[in-house]
């Protein structure tokens, strides 16, 4: 108990020691507690990517090979992808889940928009597809079985507003608060809808149809991406229906239960009849892109992190061996009063205790507080590096990295929460620190004789 009281009173009566101590205390946890929380962060959220990006398998349409195909004979049509081979490529065991989409271009004359619009009439003609008399479009209808699962609502870029629901039915909707607010919509109204083009590929009139809104969503736009709200969610279901759709164009994404079974898994496919001008394969633009900025992010956090370990507990070894000489006849009177080596050292190894626990709690609150902004500014940096600057490009369903696409968005916020994971490294740095200085405050009292102290009296 004398001890522990001794040791308290001695960080009131030598003030200005017991200062420059807790200063270098509290800049070593700040910066520790800094740098894990940006290196934690990095690592939850590159480990989020790469577990997703290693196992999600993309379907898309080979360009490329349908653009050759239709050079060398212009008969040539594309391989058409139907719901019924989707969902039997999707029965595949070597898949954990699918999340499949459909889009439609669309026209609904009743609506207003934030720009005028053509109402003629145009022939478009795709590549591999015969020639076709379509209506300018409008909007773009988005179906999906889960429209919660759509990307801008798991990435949080769309936001559903108060008061609406996702769609539950088959002939409900999500529309954009642009949208609603230009034609005084709200949920529980109805608008029409109809394909662009006039008839299906048999020649059968396209039917219109009918939708139900259910809930208005807004959502936040990047740099380069235009605000024009014509981007309707509803269910994949409806875009499928033959009466009112001439043919979606589909959207897969297959997630393997294990990153090793994609060419077991491209081979399954191809089997059950997907053509070859389809592609499936992971996003490793996205990887190169996103990913390992994060990695690097998180290898200059831990580096920083060491440098301050070093350089910290270099000053603090340096400042106790001189604190400890210049207590050198404080010393001396304790053991000259009977006070064995082992309290002595107890009693220097409590006091580093007592100002490091200070210290931990202080730090640990300036550290969240900088955390954020610290993380914010290296994420910029390294995405900026990695994109060349000015060179990422976003756009409708993608971004553009060195000149290579990418349905999958940048990473552009790591949170940077202190969590217990942090504050126990903190905890065993601040241990590892305190048991240092104390050692060698211990280590350096035990040297000097007491007899001897007293009699120097310097």
């Amino acid at each position: 108990m004398y001890i522990f009281k001794n040791a308290f009173q001695n960080l009131f009566r030598n003030p200005g020691r017991n200062l420059m101590t807790a200063g270098i205390f509290l800049l070593i946890i700040t910066m520790s507690c800094v740098a894990l929380v940006v290196c934690n962060g990095a690592n939850d959220m590159a480990k989020q990517y790469k577990d997703r990006l290693s196992t999600e398998v993309i379907l898309n349409v080979n360009e490329m090979k349908v653009s050759e195909a239709w050079e060398k004979d212009e008969t040539f049509r594309k391989p058409g992808l139907t719901d019924e081979l989707i969902q039997k490529i999707a029965a595949s065991g070597y898949l954990k889940k699918t999340v499949y989409s459909a889009q439609m271009e669309a026209v609904a004359d009743d609506l207003k928009y934030t720009e005028s619009n053509d109402y003629g009439d145009i022939e478009i003609q795709r590549a591999g597809e015969d020639p076709a008399k379509t209506r300018i479009p409008q909007y773009i209808l988005s179906g999906f079985e889960d429209v919660s699962q759509a990307e801008p609502f798991q990435s949080g870029q769309a936001k559903l507003a108060e008061g609406g629901t996702f769609p539950g039915d088959d002939n409900e909707c999500l529309i954009s608060d642009t949208l609603a607010e230009l034609n005084g919509l709200k949920p529980g109204d109805t608008i029409r809808a109809k394909s662009i083009y006039y008839t299906d590929k048999q020649g059968n009139p396209l039917e219109e149809m009918e939708l139900k809104v259910s809930g208005i969503y807004h959502r936040e736009y990047g740099e380069g991406e235009k605000d024009s709200g014509y981007e309707i969610f509803t269910k994949y279901k409806i875009l499928t229906d033959p009466r009112y759709t001439y043919e979606p164009v589909f959207y897969a994404d297959f997630f393997l239960k294990n990153p090793r079974d994609l060419e077991a898994f491209a081979r399954e496919a191809y089997a059950s009849g997907l053509s070859e001008y389809y592609s499936l394969g992971t996003d490793t633009v996205a990887y190169d892109a996103f990913v390992k900025p994060i990695e690097q992010m998180s290898i200059i956090a831990m580096i920083f992190l060491c440098v301050v370990l070093v350089l910290g507990a270099s000053i603090l070894l340096i400042l106790s061996s001189l604190i400890v000489r210049e207590r050198k006849y404080e010393i001396g009177v304790l053991r000259a009063m009977g006070m064995k080596k082992s309290k002595v050292a107890a009693q220097l190894v409590l006091e580093s205790a007592l100002i490091m626990g200070v210290c931990l709690i202080m730090g640990i609150v300036l550290g969240s507080l900088f955390a954020q902004p610290v993380t914010d500014m290296l994420l910029a940096n390294q995405m900026s590096q990695a994109l060349d600057g000015p060179s990422l490009a976003g756009g409708m369903g993608g971004t553009s990295f060195g000149g290579l696409a990418t349905d999958n968005r940048p990473i552009t916020h790591i949170s940077a929460a202190l969590g217990l994971t942090t504050i126990m490294e903190l905890v065993g740095i601040a241990l590892v620190l305190t048991g240092v200085a104390g050692a060698v405050s211990a280590a350096c009292a035990m040297k000097y004789e007491p007899m001897r102290i007293l009699r120097e009296r310097n």
